[in-house]
């Protein structure tokens, strides 16, 4: 096995030695955004059983290619290790590299298990790694306006919120690789594509305490869900819904937000969430009148979400305040996931448990 030899003394001297693991179509992002920093980042190998896409990889990034982890792990010093391969694969990888003295940044969500992720986060915490989740949306600037407006409690109560993801994903996509729409490497379009936004539902408005849902593969030939509809019921008592599809024609719709609160109500909609649809307070204040120039930020700030993951988890690395998502944050959404998948099957009310909270 490798040593990790990154620490807070040495590493401000010289670049940090990352393995991409995974070359399928959201390495592009990894890609794009190890590329933009440069002079922080040195790749010291890629990992992917497919030659085609491990070679196209390597050649983009200038370093050697491998076809398992261990192989890299025993042959390269590694300081991060960057997951972007299946959800389902995740766990094993991670503590395999975290055994091997890696840092570990994984793409959403931990894994497809909740006690299998829950595991994995106390393994690498015991071994005093670092383990960090890509969730870009949180930089997404109306979802950060609209969570300072929550923490200041400019909405008053909260009263109700409603998250739409109408998306599509044809039976083409899933047909393409044999891991999609499975429960045990994908999930389906709650654990997968509205992964992100059950995050935001927990980190803008609070802890989720319990859960019921409805769906099912209504239209796509997978094994997980194509369309779900979530009822939530947050701590403090206020309630909404979370409804997704990857079934729109011909292709995704829409993306909304609203927040109802005593003193206010939100709403945002558009392809990208990027569009004001109301924006109303009891109490005026100035940030009300840049809320239209955050929007037109949101296209440019989503092409380069990763980027700024990656920015922040250099600077976390580097001993600076950076804004990270760790392994114990990454559970929360996981948490919320597996508890309306167990609705799902008992078709009754299931509590999110208080330790992921």
């Amino acid at each position: 096995m490798s040593e990790n030899i990154l620490s807070k003394s040495t590493v401000d001297h010289r670049p940090i030695k990352i393995a991409l693991v995974g070359c399928g179509n959201v390495a592009r992002k990894h890609i794009a955004a190890i590329e933009a920093l440069q002079g922080a980042l040195r790749v010291v190998g890629t990992v992917d059983p497919d030659a085609d896409a491990r070679q196209r990889a390597s050649q983009m990034l200038d370093a050697p290619g491998f076809d398992d982890l261990n192989d890299l792990l025993s042959s390269r010093p590694t300081d991060l290790v960057a997951l972007a391969t299946p959800t389902g694969f995740h766990p094993e990888q991670a503590v395999a590299a975290a055994e091997a003295g890696a840092d570990v940044l994984t793409e959403k969500p931990l894994g497809t298990c909740l006690n299998t992720a829950h595991s994995m986060v106390q393994r690498i915490s015991e071994l005093e790694r670092r383990l960090f989740v890509v969730k870009q949306l949180r930089h997404h600037p109306l979802f950060r306006a609209v969570r300072r407006a929550v923490r200041r409690g400019r909405f008053g109560r909260l009263h109700t919120i409603g998250l739409q993801i109408f998306w599509t994903r044809p039976q083409s996509y899933y047909d393409e690789a044999h891991w999609r729409g499975t429960r045990d490497l994908d999930g389906g379009a709650l654990m997968n594509q509205a992964s992100h936004y059950v995050d935001l539902l927990d980190w803008m408005f609070g802890p989720v305490a319990e859960v019921h849902a409805i769906g099912g593969a209504l239209a796509r030939q997978i094994e997980a869900e194509d369309t779900a509809v979530v009822s939530l019921c947050w701590e403090q008592g206020f309630i909404g819904s979370l409804h997704v599809t990857m079934l729109a024609y011909p292709r995704n719709v829409a993306t909304s937000l609203t927040v109802v609160g005593e003193l206010g109500t939100v709403r945002i909609g558009g392809p990208l969430c990027d569009r004001i649809e109301a924006w109303h307070f009891e109490t005026p204040k100035p940030e009300d009148d840049r809320i239209e120039e955050l929007a037109l930020q949101v296209p440019r700030v989503l092409r380069r979400g990763h980027e700024e993951v990656y920015r922040n988890v250099v600077a976390d690395l580097r001993g600076d305040d950076a804004s990270v998502v760790n392994g114990h944050q990454g559970l929360r959404s996981l948490a919320i996931i597996d508890a309306a998948y167990r609705a799902l099957e008992m078709g009754t009310v299931v509590d999110v448990p208080a330790a992921f909270r």
